[in-house]
């Protein structure tokens, strides 16, 4: 698994779909407005990219361990790209819900991390790479 993630409108999508070596041969779950997680273990492609896990998770009633689990069944040794919005840096959400959410995927984030070979950071469009399989660090 390769997890990106950067704040909103850091370049995180157009990074990926540039990165891509086959687009085409890549499912994109999440990017558009008829996205839903719900179906992932359906997916048919052996090559995936979760997009907007903060909104699936926000909309549904799973605490964050039964979405790590939910995810991991569905993802079930795919290759994986992750694209994560960074929700904790900035002002904290005076909303109770937005701010359970926030901790929700701060913890899901975790297990993302520690699951993942490799992970880089967009920052308005300049990758970072923060973990590698094989290098120290």
């Amino acid at each position: 698994m390769h997890i990106y993630i950067g704040g909103a409108h850091n370049g995180k999508r157009e990074f990926v779909r540039n990165w891509l070596d086959e687009p085409s041969k890549w499912e994109w779950i999440g990017d558009g407005h008829a996205w839903d997680l719900d179906g992932l273990a359906d997916v048919q492609s052996e090559f995936i990219v979760l997009d907007r896990i903060e909104e699936w998770l926000g909309r549904s009633e799973m605490d964050e361990a039964a979405a790590w689990e939910h995810i991991l069944k569905g993802i079930n040794g795919k290759e994986t790209v992750v694209i994560l919005t960074d929700l904790g840096r900035g002002i904290v959400p005076v909303e109770p819900d937005q701010r359970k959410l926030r901790d929700q995927c701060g913890r899901l984030y975790q297990w993302l991390m520690a699951e993942a070979d490799e992970v880089t950071r967009i920052w308005y469009g300049l990758a970072q790479t923060l973990k590698k399989r094989g290098e120290a660090g």
